[in-house]
């Protein structure tokens, strides 16, 4: 073998040295990413509504993922609070809390900030938040955004404001228990309220709204290689560009995303008693 040829097979295996030790940690060591997603529907559901974005997010990004699922809510938040996934989809209290026990960063979120309405019956007596004294007032879950932001709005314009809280399980349990006069009140999303049919809204009346909130994010954990971020929020860029991609996004709560920032977007909700609200960890 001549020396020229020599040379050159020794450039060739320092460059393939060097480019080796320059690759990503997900592309050297063959990593696979788990991304958990909040349980908002029992795991096979959850699958089959996530699996085809993951699918597209590997073949955009050359990264692998792998799905975790939830049977109940406690287990997601537990794991999320360990810092274990390396990805979520989360609730925007959910990212705070774990934004600040494990510094979980905010990629992408949708693009409408939600906001929650209290409703009553049209023919209720209650007209403010001080008609609400020793009433009781229906919420989805004491976790729940929407529990969350309206307590935090009802304690910051009343602070001896007393009322019984019920915990419904869902939107539309909440809406039945207003309608048949088994709560007072109830808290909702406004965009879910505007899904439901006319002849059921035009039985409620609004008392009070929150500001908006910035919704659902899909973060990262902080050891996620920035590379690799960057190229997950890319890939969600390209694919709300098409028009499959948009239609899945909007299945998903991550309709006409945009790039979230945790300063401007959720840090606000730093300053709501989160535990002392929702009785966190216990």
């Amino acid at each position: 073998m001549s020396n020229i040829v020599l040379m050159i097979l020794r450039r060739m295996l320092l460059a393939a040295l060097v480019f080796g030790a320059s690759l990503p940690a997900s592309a050297a060591e063959g990593k696979v990413y788990t991304l958990a997603v909040i349980p908002s529907a029992p795991p096979v559901a959850m699958h089959t509504l996530w699996l085809p974005l993951v699918d597209r997010l590997a073949r955009e990004t050359g990264l692998e993922f792998r799905l975790k699922h939830y049977e109940k809510m406690s287990e997601f938040e537990r794991d999320i609070w360990s810092g274990e996934p390396d990805f979520t989809f989360s609730s925007p209290i959910q990212l705070t809390v774990a934004h600040m026990a494990n510094g979980y960063v905010p990629l992408v979120r949708g693009r409408k900030p939600v906001a929650v309405g209290l409703f009553v019956r049209t023919d209720s007596p209650i007209r403010s938040i001080d008609d609400l004294m020793d009433k009781k007032i229906s919420f989805v879950g004491n976790k729940n955004v929407c529990s969350v932001a309206m307590q935090h709005l009802l304690a910051k314009t009343h602070r001896k404001l007393s009322f019984d809280r019920e915990y419904a399980g869902s939107t539309r349990n909440v809406i039945i228990n207003v309608l048949l006069g088994k709560s007072d009140a109830g808290a909702v999303f406004l965009p879910e309220m505007e899904r439901e049919p006319q002849e059921t809204r035009g039985q409620l009346r609004e008392v009070v709204t929150t500001a908006g909130i910035a919704p659902h994010p899909l973060s990262a954990h902080p050891r996620v290689p920035l590379m690799d971020q960057a190229s997950v929020k890319k890939a969600l860029f390209a694919i709300a560009a098409t028009a499959d991609g948009a239609a899945l996004l909007k299945t998903l709560r991550l309709e006409n995303p945009v790039a979230a920032d945790y300063e401007r977007d959720y840090r606000p909700l730093e300053e709501m008693d989160i535990k002392g609200l929702t009785n966190w960890g216990q």
